[in-house]
């Protein structure tokens, strides 16, 4: 899968000039998956800072994660991934389940899910992420870092909120969050991609995390170990 040309179908879609236009103007930015990691990570949506090149473009996550320098938003996710012990930075991939390029997160309800035009953009990007989870990455362990990107995984399907529509079982409340695990995809048209009609991620385990960042206390952060117990109880059941 092209990831950045499907993006840039949807960047130049004829409705596009409806959009805001820092949508245009700052491009897209993606996380280059192209393999299956047992690992998922994912946020909401690729911040845009001052100095930043206004282009689309991908960027590879394994990379990201051996750079020593220090970064605000990638050094708590490098903790969760590796300690003295433990090093799961290879079997991890990172993926923004949104791709427009924006610091202020409101700018979601705000410019984009008020209007026809702006909620099939976002459908659009769901859709693709959708698809590069399901036939890429195909992980064992999910960690949804971004509490208000919840709701796009089918989370709260029993409001009518459906988007990626997977129906979830709940484990149990963690210190670092809610631990669920993925039963089925919902039978509904309201999905954003009814091609796909079974799940290849039947029993991956899906933690909704407390918000993780460098201010996010260390009782409630999720730590390498815990990971590690997650993908050693998953195994067993995707092998079956």
């Amino acid at each position: 899968m092209n990831i950045k040309s499907e993006l840039e179908k949807i960047w130049n879609n004829d409705n596009s000039n409806e959009l805001p236009e820092f949508v245009k103007e700052r491009g897209f930015v993606f996380a280059e998956n192209e393999k299956q990691k047992d690992i998922l990570i994912t946020g909401i949506n690729p911040s845009f800072r001052e100095g930043d090149p206004k282009k689309g473009f991908g960027f590879d996550f394994q990379k990201t994660l051996f750079n020593e320098k220090y970064d605000n938003y990638w050094g708590p996710i490098k903790k969760m991934l590796l300690n003295e012990n433990i090093d799961l930075r290879k079997n991890s991939a990172y993926l923004d389940i949104l791709y427009y390029r924006e610091r202020i997160q409101p700018t979601l309800k705000n410019e984009f899910l008020k209007t026809k035009v702006g909620i099939e953009f976002i459908a659009k990007q769901i859709s693709l992420s959708q698809r590069v989870i399901e036939r890429i990455i195909k992980p064992k362990v999910i960690i949804v870092k971004n509490k208000e990107s919840q709701a796009y995984w089918g989370k709260y399907s029993n409001k009518g909120t459906f988007w990626m529509g997977y129906e979830f079982e709940f484990i149990e409340n963690l210190y670092c969050g809610e631990l669920y695990k993925i039963k089925k995809l919902i039978k509904t048209n309201k999905r954003v991609t009814n091609e796909i009609e079974e799940t290849n991620l039947e029993n991956t385990l899906v933690l909704f995390s407390h918000h993780i960042n460098q201010y996010t206390s260390k009782e409630k952060r999720l730590r390498t170990e815990t990971i590690m117990e997650f993908i050693k109880n998953i195994i067993p059941a995707h092998n079956n």
